[in-house]
């Protein structure tokens, strides 16, 4: 009894609060690992009132506050809302009781959104906000890349995105119509290793900003985020574009799989019969 006592009392453990029904108590949690962190200065708060959300009306959740370029409020899912875990007494373990409780739950904990010194999990909370904007970034920069490629590569050769493997393993590695003195066995094995390293390098990288934006003569080599009104314009312009690349390479794997031609072929055909060539005619829903 004594040791419970001061087990509840104990600043490691936690503080006993009132009771809240007969017979048992709740416990608030207070974890305090290693040296204590001095408190954070409170940010001077900026008002996101009247910043415009993803349709007229809508109600932003609390934890997208507008703090990130591009915040429209939108997550109907709750995806990115903080996650909330709960922790728990250990369980009875007296051999003299006929039956042994289960643990209480003593309180709550959240993972930070800090960025750990671990190449392959850098982040502690895999579904945090920040790791979501990061993944967020990366996979529409990439995207991009292939939105501008499938388009580029099919007006140039007439070869669609989703038959470039095939050509490739048919007729030898090549680039734009240029062949390549690599077979595609070697081409893997270099993208494997230098795209590899590239991803071990950015996760070594512990300052956020900087994991999203690296900057630098490798990825702003005319200096165009200098200016840090101009850095955020062109940081906002960016996400829209990752978006809608996105949204639009979805459209052409659609397209693919109901028409097997590349996103020009379909668009030429839709251009012939506008009102018969619709997508709503190639799934039959007008037939």
């Amino acid at each position: 009894m004594a040791a419970a006592a001061a087990a509840a009392a104990s600043s490691f453990i936690g503080t006993r609060l009132p009771e809240i029904r007969s017979g048992s108590g709740r416990v608030q949690a207070r974890f305090g690992f290693g040296k204590k962190a001095a408190p954070k200065k409170k940010a001077a708060s900026k008002s996101f009132s009247d910043r415009p959300l993803w349709y007229p009306g809508a109600q932003a959740p609390e934890y997208l506050d507008g703090t990130l370029i591009g915040d429209y409020g939108f997550d109907p899912f709750g995806l990115g809302k903080p996650a909330e875990y709960l922790q728990f007494e250990l369980d009875s373990l007296d051999q003299n009781l006929a039956k042994n409780e289960f643990g209480d739950i003593i309180g709550t904990r959240t993972e930070t959104a800090d960025v750990n010194s671990t190449p392959f999990q850098p982040y502690a909370e895999v579904f945090g906000l920040q790791r979501f904007r990061e993944c967020e970034l990366i996979h529409g920069r990439w995207a991009m890349l292939a939105t501008l490629g499938a388009l580029t590569v099919e007006a140039i050769t007439g070869v669609t995105w989703q038959d470039a493997g095939k050509v490739e393993l048919i007729e030898g590695s090549s680039y734009l119509g240029q062949p390549l003195p690599f077979s595609m066995t070697t081409l893997i094995w270099i993208e494997v290793l230098v795209i590899g390293y590239i991803e071990f390098q950015r996760n070594s990288e512990l300052d956020p900003e900087k994991r999203l934006y690296p900057g630098g003569s490798y990825f702003d080599p005319l200096g165009l985020a200098a200016d840090p009104e101009k850095k955020e314009t062109l940081q906002l312009a960016e996400i829209k574009h990752a978006r809608l690349a996105m949204v639009g390479f979805l459209g052409f794997a659609v397209q693919a799989a109901a028409t097997g031609k590349g996103p020009l072929n379909n668009w030429a055909t839709h251009l012939s019969d506008p009102l018969h060539t619709t997508i709503l005619d190639t799934f039959g829903f007008f037939s």
